[in-house]
């Protein structure tokens, strides 16, 4: 059927029954069959795709997420030696510099005019070279008067000229709005300074503030609200690095983390063209030009695919290993059994139960080590999200992050790196090439069809897998206490001989049977809780219930208004089932039985 009657049968077949189908049709799908028809070199009906030259053209190092640090610093006037407090801020900086060593990465400095640390930050941020990136470090300067008040009260001539070189090397200079005693307007720079960087360079003799707004009380208050410090002591240089609650260089450490994996490249690119295939093919099924898909292709898509096939790789190492490590615990629990029990003569058979334990251990160091519970939980969020920016940015709908309710705050830990990791991705979207003109009907049809019916179609699958797992592994748990409450009583009635097979001992191979069996049952009942079989279905056919809503809401949109209204809507169901998703696997790491 290679001809443009085949491709008619297509869209005439789905077009009333492609909410129902979910894209599929009777002895396969709809996009093999489609994409079959396409490639047939005899076939003129429509033209064969173009790849956007931004997949074709990959390389691994153009997906890398860039990050700007925002370098804070509370400083006293007088520094003890200042050749040595340089040389403990460039040692401050390298130690940035380390944490994302394989992430593009610039610097701003954020201080105030005043004599002593502040100055001697920003001169050497100023200095810094940027990692990777064609944007040079910054300045932003925030200051408890004027400009010129500051001129004004400089000292000497040559604090006047090194005041005077730095207001002019600075991209943003803030006055404090305070009224009042100098105490209280340095008091808010300090303040806002706290609030405003990533990280804080306290050049302080760890001597208690005199006055308000002294260093001794904004490192206290940064202490407070959870800003991590690099503290700088003023005669001797010694550098300590302290981490608070707002986790920042952990997050520094996770980006550069992902920036970090890697992966081949053509398994990379063919995921891309998968995928660039499908979303056309579904375009051209409504009427819909897919060049207009064309900039995603070049700039969204490739993350996407990327964060997906990583998500992956780390979800298959935490089932695996997880499985693997309750597995053994019952696997050293059988053989010391049966070792006790039928082999006491042989000893060494201990050695077997050793290395299980050690092997369970083993596993639990390189689980910790790689990082698989975390990077599976992160990536998997981070290509929901791109996800869903993908077809919202084919229309022009911002992919904003709605605010977050209290009972899911633990979703997120503060300066979370998947904000930073989608904001900067967000930044490459075309956004010169939105537009409005896309003709309104089709984009609704492609938008159900390739984004709102796949996503129930893999919702409904998932739940339908997950009810039926946590239900085998209910049954056999039961089953197997069930025989173990059997083989009990037979034990307690004294009818061993009936049971035990050839010359074993009866009564040994009862006892055997009623330890070994619930250890297993232990370790699938482990298995289901871990893997949250059961409230994943919940989860899954909830959200196939609202989608199946908002694919309707789509359909019935009788303007850009309300079609806008509803993809937003979109969006928001999307990111709470993800944050859902991602609070409960927070706390189900890989861990000792």
């Amino acid at each position: 059927m290679c001809n443009a009657a085949l491709y008619a049968w297509i869209r005439g077949f789905i077009h009333p029954f492609v909410r129902a189908s979910n894209g599929t049709v009777a002895g396969g799908s709809v996009r093999s069959g489609a994409k079959n028809y396409i490639t047939c070199q005899s076939d003129q009906f429509l033209p064969p795709m173009d790849i956007p030259s931004g997949i074709t053209d990959l390389r691994l190092d153009s997906l890398k997420i860039p990050v700007t640090v925002c370098v804070g610093v509370t400083g006293q006037r007088s520094v003890g030696d200042e050749p040595v407090i340089r040389e403990s801020l460039r040692k401050v900086l390298s130690r940035l510099d380390q944490i994302l060593s394989t992430t593009p990465h610039r610097y701003i400095a954020q201080t105030s005019l005043l004599e002593g640390g502040d100055r001697l930050l920003a001169e050497e941020v100023l200095q810094w070279p940027s990692q990777g990136m064609e944007a040079g470090p910054e300045l932003h300067l925030f200051l408890p008067c004027t400009p010129e008040t500051y001129l004004e009260e400089c000292a000497t001539l040559e604090s006047r000229e090194r005041c005077e070189l730095i207001l002019d090397q600075a991209s943003k200079i803030e006055v404090s709005a305070v009224r009042g005693p100098r105490e209280a307007a340095c008091e808010d720079v300090g303040r806002t300074i706290v609030h405003s960087c990533d990280v804080l360079v306290a050049i302080w003799d760890g001597e208690s503030s005199t006055g308000k707004g002294g260093t001794g009380e904004m490192v206290r208050y940064a202490r407070v609200v959870g800003r991590s410090i690099f503290w700088i002591h003023l005669y001797s240089g010694k550098i300590v690095e302290e981490r608070h609650g707002d986790g920042i260089l952990e997050s520094l450490e996770y980006l550069d983390a992902f920036n970090r994996e890697e992966i081949d490249v053509q398994i990379l690119k063919n995921g891309c063209i998968e995928r660039f295939e499908r979303f056309s093919l579904k375009a051209r099924m409504w009427d819909l030009d897919s060049s207009v898909l064309n900039p995603l292709g070049e700039t969204l898509l490739p993350p996407f695919v990327l964060a997906h096939l990583l998500k992956r790789r780390y979800e298959r190492l935490y089932m695996w290993g997880g499985a693997a490590v309750y597995g053994l615990a019952a696997a050293a629990v059988a053989t010391l059994t049966i070792q006790t029990l039928f082999f006491p003569e042989y000893p060494e058979l201990v050695w077997l139960e050793v290395a299980e334990i050690a092997a369970i251990l083993v596993l639990l160091m390189i689980s910790r080590i790689g990082d698989w519970h975390r990077k599976w939980i992160d990536y998997r969020f981070l290509s929901e999200r791109l996800r869903t920016a993908l077809f919202l940015s084919v229309f022009c709908v911002p992919v904003e992050r709605p605010a977050l309710p209290p009972h899911l705050s633990l979703s997120h830990t503060p300066n979370d790196w998947l904000n930073t990791a989608f904001e900067e991705i967000l930044e490459k979207r075309p956004l010169e090439y939105c537009t409005f003109d896309i003709p309104f009907e089709p984009l609704k049809n492609f938008l159900i069809s390739a984004w709102i019916d796949e996503q129930i179609s893999f919702y409904a699958k998932n739940s339908t897998w997950n009810r039926d797992r946590f239900r085998l592994l209910s049954e056999a748990g039961d089953g197997l206490f069930t025989l173990t409450l059997i083989m009990a009583a037979i034990h307690a009635m004294g009818l061993e001989e009936i049971l035990a097979p050839g010359p074993i001992d009866a009564t040994a191979f009862l006892a055997a049977v009623t330890i070994i069996l619930p250890a297993v049952a232990g370790t699938l009942g482990a298995i289901r809780i871990k893997r949250e079989y059961l409230r994943n279905s919940e989860r899954y056919a909830h959200m196939v219930r609202h989608l199946s809503v908002i694919g309707n809401q789509i359909k019935r949109a009788g303007n850009h208004s309300e079609l806008i209204r509803t993809l937003r809507e979109a969006n928001e169901v999307t990111l709470r089932e993800q944050q859902d998703w991602r609070v409960v696997f927070r706390f189900r790491e890989i861990e000792t039985p």
